[in-house]
């Protein structure tokens, strides 16, 4: 049986015309609001020249006002009373919000939270957002390349592998994890601990691992000063809130020395001082603490915490900005953000 070949221009011959994605060429016929008028002037005189004929599709009711919004999901599967995100994942969202305001756009949270690939796919089919934001990608690689490669618009917040077919903003974390163990061996510490949650099993064949990351940077400084690497300095507790005093206890119990911590995140590293201070030990008089995010309350800790600053305002702008030029047609990179060190009381020095 011989398919009759279809008559007439097709999205991707006005895709090709106006050099943009097929999928900007649909968001423009369907109505959608979120494309710069020059795009959509440049897509319509396409559609004139070529003589394509376009009858509207009504749009379907249960997402009336969605195709103007973005949207941020926290694919995390949440237990009852658990909350949204850590104190990190909260001021990020706060920078987004901010980009969104000041573009004068809408976002919603949205109540699904993905857990794999099969998950995150029926999401993105149901889906009718201008366009998403991810926090976090581990776990979600291969549908975000397959969507990304597709013209999808999406973004994540997270690390840059290659072969990755999506936009994803994150911090140096190597960078990082390398300013603060070299902050800690120039004052003079050589047995310094490096305390982070390991990554789920399931997520360890994929190289998406921040704290991973972190750890290469504290292992370059480690080598770059001399100093022997020592895998029992390395703990790596479940992740929750209190990781940092079960490390630093496992660390004492087993009689393990250490004059130092590098934490991969400020909230571990407050669970570090806790119990050492529970063991009569001063920060930093015995063992010296730095963490990484500087979230708010690294500033009021007593001691005030030593921290590695993510710029969340940067992220969040940067996040937003570059969803809205893929709605708009664009192509877009990945870009890593520089790190800071906040010196504070928990290091001498």
């Amino acid at each position: 049986m011989t398919r009759m070949k279809r008559s007439g221009p097709t999205l991707r011959d006005i895709a090709e015309a106006a050099d943009v994605s097929i999928a900007t060429v649909s968001r423009v016929l369907t109505g959608h609001s979120a494309i710069s008028d020059d795009t959509r002037e440049r897509i319509l005189r396409a559609t004139d020249r070529l003589g394509y004929v376009h009858v509207p599709q009504r749009r379907r009711q249960s997402v009336p006002m969605l195709a103007d919004q973005l949207c941020l999901v926290v694919p995390v599967s949440l237990a009852h009373g658990s909350q949204l995100a850590n104190p990190f994942e909260l001021a990020l969202i706060g920078g987004i919000g901010t980009a969104v305001r000041e573009r004068r756009r809408d976002i919603s949270i949205v109540w699904q939270t993905p857990h794999d690939d099969a998950t995150l796919a029926a999401f993105l089919d149901d889906s009718g957002y201008a366009g998403t934001i991810f926090l976090g990608q581990s776990q979600f690689h291969d549908t975000l390349n397959r969507v990304g490669a597709a013209g999808a618009p999406l973004v994540a917040w997270g690390v840059e592998v290659a072969g990755q077919q999506y936009c994803s903003i994150g911090s140096d974390n190597r960078a990082g994890g390398f300013q603060a163990t070299q902050h800690l061996l120039r004052s003079g510490r050589r047995r310094i601990a490096f305390v982070g949650a390991a990554p789920p099993i399931a997520a360890a064949r994929t190289p998406f691992s921040q704290i991973a990351i972190r750890q290469e940077g504290y292992r370059a400084a480690l080598a770059a000063h001399d100093v022997p690497f020592d895998p029992l300095l390395v703990q790596t507790p479940a992740a929750g809130r209190f990781d940092g005093g079960e490390a630093v206890d496992d660390l004492l119990e087993r009689g393990i020395a250490f004059d130092a911590i590098v934490a991969a995140s400020d909230v571990v590293a407050l669970g570090a001082i806790r119990a050492l201070h529970r063991r009569g030990m001063s920060v930093p008089g015995d063992v010296a603490v730095i963490g990484y995010d500087d979230i708010d309350a690294a500033a009021l800790a007593i001691p005030g915490l030593t921290t590695i600053r993510q710029d969340v305002i940067k992220a969040g702008s940067l996040l937003v900005s570059k969803l809205l030029r893929i709605i708009d047609g664009h192509r877009v990179r990945s870009e890593r953000l520089p790190t800071d060190l906040v010196i504070r009381e928990s290091c001498a020095g």
